[in-house]
């Protein structure tokens, strides 16, 4: 009797629930119908996600809500109903939305990527790097997740940071372009162009059509002064009707080609730049440069006027035209131009031989010692006004 009392004290607990706890287990009813509930959270789930591939937001948005109110804790429709705010602009709620799902389930690494996007969006950088850094740690096969964390390094101003980040990982994403171009624009800001333009090429290779990639490297090979290099992707960009209009693109290309002894080339790329974007300077002063190295001094002259005209606080402008004015023997003309591109650069040492040169051919000796002298204080061992100071005859 004993015995039969206890084993029915043990049903009577079971079927009531542990008292300890206060909680009162589901019936059998409930049970059944939270699993219907979440399987239905489930269907509604799928069916908004494909409603937000889509781009049906609203349809997505009451899908979603709906699954919501039949599972709470069903974590990934949190997380959609996020992106749905997010696409809304109404950071608020996706703020809480991915709070939520984070305390749901802590190892889903989207939902701290999420959350770094609206930290980003309410410009907290060093909070959207907390939370990008989250989501890399915990999928670390996200490229995403690792781009997102170095580009609020960047935003912070810790560009080596970030460049290291991305370097240690290039290997590991040994398909990715996308990484290879994200190191090579860092390299870039270093100023280590040659080093940018390797790692360029490589995502070039692995990328063979994206024009993004291939601008990037058409530029790294210019500023790392490989021009033979830099001519075939500038003109690849520019067989691309995206691309065929750029001036800039055109100018680095003339340029390119000048400097590779392809005059002709040179001079059509140079004048199509001049023709896209008639006020850049730099492409006026360009076609002056490649008229000069052809003996046209008259085609020279006439492109200089029109940097000028454009842009008077050029130096190299009034540096140039005092060259072409030498070259004609106008000595008193180029003296000026000398002068003015010092007073606009004052801490020019070019033009400051150049005013000691001129000065020199004038049988001015003694003045030209003084400008070569100033340069030397400037920059001391500078190898033009060395030459200069040494060649010059005081005895003219």
């Amino acid at each position: 009797m004993r015995w039969t009392l206890i084993v029915t004290a043990i049903v009577v607990a079971l079927a009531t629930g542990c008292a300890s706890d206060g909680k009162k287990e589901k019936t059998g009813k409930e049970i059944v119908k939270a699993q219907w509930n979440h399987t239905r959270s489930m269907v509604l789930f799928g069916l908004g996600k494909d409603q937000y591939s889509g781009g049906n937001f609203d349809a997505a948005r009451k899908s979603v809500n709906e699954a919501e109110s039949l599972d709470p804790e069903f974590e990934p429709v949190r997380v959609l109903s996020a992106k749905l705010a997010i696409e809304a602009g109404n950071l608020d709620l996706a703020d809480k939305e991915l709070e939520k799902a984070r305390e749901i389930n802590p190892k889903d690494a989207e939902a701290d990527y999420l959350a770094g996007v609206v930290q980003q969006r309410w410009q907290q950088p060093q909070r959207a790097y907390d939370c990008y850094s989250a989501a890399s740690d915990k999928a670390p096969d996200e490229l995403a997740y690792l781009l997102a964390r170095s580009e609020m390094l960047v935003a912070m101003s810790r560009q080596e940071e970030a460049l290291k980040i991305l370097q240690d990982r290039v290997v590991y994403f040994e398909h990715s372009a996308i990484i290879r171009d994200a190191v090579g624009q860092l390299l870039v800001q270093f100023a280590r162009y040659k080093e940018a333009a390797n790692i360029l090429d490589e995502a070039s290779v692995l990328a063979t059509d994206d024009l993004t990639i291939t601008e990037h490297l058409a530029f790294a090979h210019y500023m790392a002064g490989e021009f033979k290099e830099a001519i075939d992707p500038f003109q690849k960009l520019l067989k691309n009707e995206k691309y065929q209009n750029r001036a800039d693109l055109c100018l680095a290309l003339g340029q390119c080609q000048m400097e590779t002894n392809r005059p002709k080339e040179a001079k059509v790329s140079l004048e199509k730049a001049v023709q896209l974007d008639n006020q850049n300077t730099s492409g006026w002063l360009a076609l002056a440069r490649l008229s000069m190295q052809q003996g046209e001094l008259t085609r020279a002259e006439g492109s200089l006027k029109r940097a000028i005209a454009i842009d008077a606080s050029r130096s190299e402008a009034r540096l140039l035209m005092g060259y072409l004015k030498l070259r004609q023997n106008r000595l008193d003309e180029a003296l000026a131009n000398f002068r003015r591109a010092n007073v606009l650069e004052n801490n020019d040492t070019v033009s400051l031989c150049m005013i000691g040169y001129t000065l020199a051919k004038q049988g001015k000796s003694e003045e030209a010692i003084k400008y070569y002298t100033q340069a030397l204080k400037i920059k001391p061992g500078d190898e033009m006004a060395q030459r200069m100071l040494a060649s010059t005859d005081l005895s003219q």
